[in-house]
């Protein structure tokens, strides 16, 4: 069993981690400090209401959500390849794979399609070239884009 793993350097975990608190906690005060009038007696009226930050608690729970499902491990078995990220694991056999392509409005970004859905991968995974050519050669009708 080959094993892929995102290489992410300490300070930038870092990052990642308070930005994946920061949006939701912005949310969560700012609707605390709408509902005990710390923007006036009428929040609403100042152009600054509660519903702002129910938005801000929104986007960054799902933008939070979104950066703890990128893998950060592959596992390459022999017929499935194992997806490991903090929010979940999933399996894939490979011959389900559909097509790999990196994104084009994001550098550093691969998706990898498959019949049950989409995986986003970040390429910055040790072997990540091998787990390229392993994918193509176990399944040979795979589309691979810019990869």
């Amino acid at each position: 069993m080959k094993i892929c793993k995102l290489y992410v350097a300490w300070p930038v975990k870092m990052c990642y981690f308070l930005m994946a608190l920061a949006w939701p906690l912005i949310g969560m005060f700012g609707i605390a400090a709408a509902a005990t009038g710390a923007f006036g007696p009428d929040p609403g009226a100042s152009g600054i209401g509660i519903w702002v930050f129910v938005f801000v608690l929104f986007s960054g729970l799902y933008a939070s959500y979104s950066w703890l499902s990128f893998p950060y491990e592959i596992r390459m078995q022999e017929n499935a390849l194992e997806f490991r990220s903090l929010m979940r694991n999933r399996v894939v056999p490979v011959a389900t794979i559909r097509s790999m392509r990196a994104k084009p409005y994001a550098l550093g970004f691969v998706d990898l399609q498959h019949e049950r859905g989409t995986i986003h991968l970040v390429s910055q995974m040790d072997g990540f070239h091998e787990f390229v050519s392993a994918v193509k050669s176990l399944n040979p009708a795979a589309k691979i884009e810019g990869c």
